[in-house]
């Protein structure tokens, strides 16, 4: 903001307040919640804007015009980096990482299936090994059909696909990354969409 230094606290509060709104649009935008983003740089920014100008010195408020553009540039390129990255790291996510985890979850559950199929097989061996009557077929008939590791392994792997995309939206989002690079003084890396608000 201009000369910083210079201006009150309250208008450096009313500055970073319009900072995070307009900040908020853009990700909405992004998000494809127009309508949201619609309402507060229609609604809540005006007002916020007059009100920061007000408290600046009748001196800087030319200069105010041009810290308004260039802060919407730079928050608008930012959150096109960072949803650039959201998608980058969803789609690592997505694709390497999450099926990795999930694979060495899969096999130990699979293991954990062999070993007790494979206990319940000799506890009906022994039984049968001590019994003089072998079990009629009445008696199989009650037992309920066993599923085949085939598909136990299937439905592993589709509950996986449909849980991967969740589980990435939830630990990358864009709010939080672009929150992250923001703090970090980051700058957009990666040239602004033509799309932009």
């Amino acid at each position: 903001m201009i000369a910083s230094s210079k201006v009150t606290e309250q208008a450096q509060e009313r500055w970073d307040n319009i900072v995070e709104r307009f900040r908020a649009a853009c990700i909405l935008h992004k998000q494809g919640r127009v309508s949201k983003s619609r309402s507060i740089i229609k609604e809540e920014l005006p007002t916020l804007i007059k009100a920061w100008i007000r408290l600046l010195p009748q001196s800087f408020r030319d200069d105010a015009k041009a810290d308004l553009r260039d802060m919407f540039e730079r928050e608008q390129a930012l959150v096109d980096q960072g949803w650039k990255l959201q998608r980058i790291f969803k789609d690592t996510l997505v694709k390497s990482i999450i099926p990795q985890v999930e694979a060495k979850i899969a096999a130990k559950y699979r293991a954990m299936y062999l070993g007790r199929a494979d206990r319940k097989r000799q506890e009906r061996l022994a039984e049968n090994d001590a019994s003089w009557v072998n079990p009629s077929y009445a008696d199989q008939v009650g037992e309920k059909p066993r599923i085949g590791l085939d598909d136990v392994s299937g439905m592993i792997d589709s509950l996986q696909n449909q849980e991967s995309e969740i589980l990435a939206d939830s630990l990358v989002g864009l709010d939080q990354l672009v929150g992250h690079m923001a703090k970090s003084g980051i700058e957009p890396l990666i040239a602004a969409d033509d799309s932009n608000l």
